[in-house]
């Protein structure tokens, strides 16, 4: 099939429309210039708008800024107070790959020191030198995170902690359901925060039910320099294309900011026969006025990815696994499509109504559409052969979001107080219009041959609803200047899931409440030193079965999900270590498989157990670090019979590494060298423990180049990269049970940035 979801003639207008865009002004880019130490003291209202990060209440340190990023400008007279969170984003630590806080839900920002639970920021400069293309690029520097769908399938899912974040799950600017559903370009991506750990106080409830964390994005807005940017990038194989990045700000205050991100890619992929036509555009506006602040993004994304690579399942009987196909090879035929499209906007503003309270609203909009014709191969032995019955149709989700609230600061005698109170309602019905093949087709994942397209004859039609609303409420207490710090909350859920058979008529649903309580501890005995620990909930709605499912269209009850936590936290000035023990359980959805056909199932309860140790900042100058290691015991318990008691959870592997290294040569100017190793220990494909997949160990090299543009004066900049160097052939992970991800192959990145 030829036909394209983005459309080469609007790509050609969209890309010519951003190209008058940036020729039309001049602008301050990014340049490699030396490092600049900057001091900026908190101000009475809020953190000045230079880099700063803040160790307890009223102190500072001193930060070294990146070489890379822009000079530090004079503060605008409006700051945010610090009952509000739009306005200002917490300052990049040293090296700029990493924040110096984060969002903590409906908690606000805050710095990690002052954060007790595990979370790490990664900045748009990380993204930008890392070439990423999608999230799932970016978070592969985080030994707690791993993609476990298939490279080029064209959906990113993730195990965090070792328990799946589906696509679908991931927060736009705090709003769950907002974000592209099945993949996120990065290029519009200002931060990608991930808090580990369930976080049902804190966010409310993901529309999928992640337990093991959540990942929030939040977009680009106009800085307070003018950015004229155009980048050209390329993919192997013939990936070609172009972004395109301008932001002003403007008025007296520079109150008002407009900032526009726009991609195109086409071409054929690192995999045989796949090519991939991608593009984005995304419009960020804002407003910080004095006591009121807005921001407001309208977006559009779309997908032509043909074919699509899906997941691969084994029968049980299978013993060993058959070992993964070469990295470029594809065993999907060439009529199988994956196009989707995703349209959203989102509106957040806070008014500040008196001194130290804060009165806030946001709203979302998001319609993801996708037509599709895919097969997932069901392996039946160790030749290779394997069966599957493909599917085709179009599904449609289509989600509307909304929250109030408030956040207030006050002082009881010798005690801060920082309160939040906050309303939350989000809706998703789903439409899935699909045909199935009236059999199984078949071929060979070492030696493909081509296979006829078959009849699709069998309707499968259903609509899927989802309804949630939440009321929650936290009061974070302190005591000698921030050094003690205790967090109280608890929240009211309410979910409400239903799927009816529009052939049959057929309604199941479930509703389901429950309470989710939370409290932390946080001790500063140092003022670079933060030791603390938290016991917090999760509530899961009722998984609903998809597509590719025997039981497609079941609704299961609400999971609810417990996790104790521990962990310190240092910052040594230039670069910081945390390290953490979690223990957390949740009821276990398995899937199985039959003949290359699949049920899904709850069986159980994983109980993850685990340590991490991160690292990030700079340890000398021009030396980066950023990563760290993982340990995690994943085990069945209370499953069917007692069948696969003190089994270990399929796909989780004990011990998972992501550490990169960055180094500015000395003796060649604006040259830099980056390294990357990924580790992801052996693990097993299904929870009767009698399937392993191996270890597999990938690494990425690269460099850049930053050079004065001999035309305009304004540096450009080169990089280059090998990802997965040996072009390692590995399966990724396993999850629910039965359906396993391939690796990527080696792909060479090759992009210039010009600033105008």
């Amino acid at each position: 099939m030829t036909t394209t979801t983005f459309g080469r003639t609007g790509a050609v207008g969209i890309l010519a429309a951003m190209s008058f865009a940036m020729l039309s002004s001049t602008s301050l880019a990014q340049t490699n210039l030396p490092a600049v130490t900057v001091d900026a003291p908190r101000t009475e209202r809020g953190r000045a708008a230079r880099p700063v990060a803040s160790n307890r209440a009223g102190t500072t340190r001193r930060v070294t800024a990146r070489r890379d990023t822009p000079p530090p400008v004079a503060p605008v007279p409006y700051l945010v107070p610090r009952t509000g969170t739009l306005g200002a984003l917490p300052a990049p630590y040293a090296g700029g790959q990493v924040a110096s806080g984060g969002q903590v839900g409906f908690l606000g920002n805050r710095g990690i020191l002052d954060t007790p639970f595990s979370q790490t920021s990664y900045t748009a400069q990380l993204m930008q030198d890392q070439q990423a293309r999608t999230i799932r690029d970016v978070v592969a520097h985080d030994p707690s995170v791993r993609a476990v769908t298939s490279a080029g399938g064209g959906q990113d899912g993730y195990f965090i902690r070792g328990f799946y974040y589906d696509v679908g799950d991931l927060a736009l600017n705090g709003m769950y359901g907002m974000a592209p559903f099945w993949s996120v370009g990065a290029n519009f991506i200002e931060r990608v925060e991930i808090l580990k750990g369930p976080t049902a106080l804190l966010n409310g409830i993901s529309p999928l039910g992640a337990v093991g964390g959540s990942i929030n994005l939040v977009t680009k807005k106009a800085p307070d320099y003018d950015i004229t940017q155009l980048t050209a990038t390329y993919a192997s194989r013939s990936q070609f294309g172009l972004q395109a990045d301008v932001a002003r700000r403007y008025g007296a205050h520079k109150e008002w900011g407009v900032r526009f991100n726009g991609s195109y890619s086409d071409g054929k992929t690192a995999f045989d026969r796949q090519t991939s036509e991608f593009g984005n555009a995304v419009l960020g506006l804002d407003y910080r006025g004095e006591n009121v602040r807005v921001s407001a993004d309208v977006g559009y994304q779309a997908n032509n990815l043909n074919p699509p690579i899906r997941f691969f399942s084994f029968p049980a009987t299978l013993v060993p696994l058959p070992p993964a196909p070469a990295a470029n090879s594809n065993a999907i035929p060439d009529w199988a499509y994956w196009k989707p499209k995703d349209t959203f906007a989102t509106v957040r503003a806070e008014v500040d109504v008196a001194q130290g309270l804060t009165v806030y609203g946001a709203a979302g909009y998001h319609q993801a559409k996708i037509d599709f014709k895919f097969l997932s191969p069901g392996i039946l032995n160790r030749a290779g052969d394997y069966s599957s019955r493909p599917f085709g149709g179009e599904q449609t989700f289509t989600a509307k979001t909304g929250e109030v609230g408030l956040r207030a600061e006050t002082d009881t005698g010798p005690v801060n107080h920082k309160f939040v109170v906050n309303y939350g309602v989000f809706d998703r019905p789903n439409e899935n219009s699909y045909l199935a093949a009236g059999g199984v087709v078949g071929s060979n994942i070492y030696n493909y041959k081509p296979i006829p397209e078959p009849l699709f004859t069998v309707p499968i039609r259903n609509t899927v609803g989802l309804t949630q609303w939440s009321v929650g409420a936290a009061d974070t207490m302190s005591i000698l200047n921030g050094a003690v710090q205790a967090v109280v909350g608890v929240r009211r859920q309410h979910v409400s899931n239903s799927s009816t058979d529009l052939l049959t008529n057929v309604t199941t649903g479930q509703d389901g409440a429950a309470w989710s309580p939370a409290y932390a501890l946080l001790l500063r005995p140092m003022s670079n030193v933060t030791l603390y620990a938290n016991y917090i909930e999760g509530l899961q709605p009722g998984t609903t079965v998809g597509a590719g499912y025997i039981n497609v269209g079941q609704v299961f009850p609400p999971f609810q999900t417990k996790q104790v936590e521990t962990g310190v936290k240092v910052d040594f000035g230039r670069i910081s270590v945390t390290g953490s023990l979690f223990d957390i359980k949740q009821p276990s959805a398995i899937a199985s498989s039959s003949n290359g056909l699949l049920t899904l199932s709850v069986d159980g309860v994983q109980r993850n157990r685990g340590a991490e140790l991160n690292v990030f900042g700079e340890v000398a100058p021009g030396l980066r670090l950023l990563g760290g290691m993982a340990y995690i015991e994943g085990a069945l318990e209370k499953t069917d019979r007692g069948v696969n008691d003190g089994h270990r959870a399929p796909g989780v592997a004990r011990a998972n590494v992501n550490l990169g290294a960055e180094v500015d040569v000395p003796w060649i100017q604006g040259f830099t060298l980056t390294g990357r190793v990924i580790h992801t220990g052996a693990s097993y494909a299904n929870a009767a423990n009698t399937q392993v997949l191996p270890a597999w160990t990938r690494f990425d090299v690269g460099a850049r180049y930053t050079f004065l543009s001999p035309w305009n004066g304004k540096p450009i900049v080169v990089r280059a990269a090998i990802e997965n160097v040996e072009n390692l052939a590995y399966y990724a992970s396993s999850y629910s049970g039965s359906a396993i991800g391939l690796g990527a192959p080696r792909t060479y990145l090759v992009s210039t940035t010009f600033n105008f």
